[in-house]
């Protein structure tokens, strides 16, 4: 197995290395991308996701601060960022998240301080809150914390969306940090089912995003510029703003390399996983000059429509979903 493992690998490296530009995952755009392993090993896979989702993202400055406390008013915003909660805007800039999810029932009021770190406890409490609005399923009805006999909390961890600093133990009392968050954000946007999109409705936003792609490929090859304007310009705006920018500038960094960036169409298009604000797509490639290879996409629901935030070749953490849509025996 491990050894089919490795050879598709290689294969499907080759193929990608002579035709589609390696559509770099979002967290190698951060200065300190070291830390997720470094100082957060137990939970990479899942901030790796969730900021390839753009469910999380760093500060201004490029920089993830994985091992800063998570404010109440960032935790605010993450979470309606998954649940897509509305809210009406206000002064500041969390005002419309808190707002949103104050009417859903996640958050109980606007009171406090929202620059303040939040607490694990607390943090457990608007998670179980948000367990019950969004209906997400009871997994251990045994669970418990030690420490605490919070019944919002509590029932963070019958669904698992909450999990303890060690088996039981919620660490009621500690801050929760940025890369605790990052999990639990990604654990929460593969939990809530609610309100699943249809596969029609993914496959058609596969299909616009990969126009997208296209139209920013012919405008480079024409232009050799790395014009992030031409965003506005794109026939349908199925991709991130941020994906866009990344992969614009990966293109121009690549101008003197003699590599030609062909339009790609896809053959077929099948999805991997789908839940309320997260999917997965997997399609079957070819470019104009005649190449074969598999793609994967990572879509995120933003105010209501299904946006690209990262694609490209499959490596480790994807072959399980080729696995699922019968790429990979």
């Amino acid at each position: 197995m491990f050894k089919k493992l490795a050879f598709f690998a290689a294969l499907v490296a080759m193929l990608f290395s002579f035709i589609v530009p390696a559509r770099a995952e979002m967290e190698y755009r951060f200065s300190d991308k070291g830390t997720i392993t470094t100082d957060f090993s137990w939970g990479q896979d899942d901030i790796i996701e969730a900021i390839d989702f753009e469910l999380y993202g760093g500060y201004p400055d490029g920089t993830l601060g994985l091992n800063n406390n998570m404010t109440r008013a960032e935790f605010a915003a993450v979470l309606n960022r998954i649940v897509d909660a509305g809210g009406t805007p206000g002064q500041n800039w969390y005002d419309g998240a808190v707002d949103g999810l104050v009417k859903a029932g996640v958050i109980p009021d606007k009171s406090g301080d929202w620059d303040a770190a939040i607490t694990r406890l607390e943090a457990a409490q608007w998670l179980g809150r948000l367990a019950k609005v969004y209906q997400v399923a009871v997994k251990d009805q045994g669970a418990v914390f030690s420490d605490t006999s919070d019944p919002e909390a509590t029932y963070a961890d019958k669904t698992g969306l909450m999990k303890g600093i060690s088996p039981g133990v919620l660490g009621a009392d500690q801050n929760l940090l940025r890369g605790e968050a990052a999990v639990l954000l990604l654990r929460v946007a593969k939990s809530v089912d609610s309100n699943l999109p249809s596969d029609d409705e993914l496959i058609q936003a596969a299909k616009e995003a990969l126009e997208d792609i296209n139209a920013n490929v012919a405008d480079y090859e024409a232009r050799k510029n790395v014009d992030l304007n031409f965003y506005d310009k794109l026939p349908y705006k199925r991709v991130t703003r941020n994906y866009f920018e990344g992969e614009r500038k990966f293109l121009y960094d690549g101008r003197n390399d003699g590599r030609k960036n062909y339009q790609i169409t896809k053959s077929e298009i099948k999805v991997a996983v789908k839940h309320n604000a997260v999917a997965i797509v997997v399609a079957k490639i070819e470019t104009e000059s005649g190449y074969k290879g598999i793609g994967i996409s990572r879509f995120k629901k933003i105010d209501g429509r299904w946006m690209m935030t990262q694609g490209g070749p499959p490596d480790n953490r994807d072959y399980k979903y080729l696995q699922m849509v019968g790429y990979l025996k």
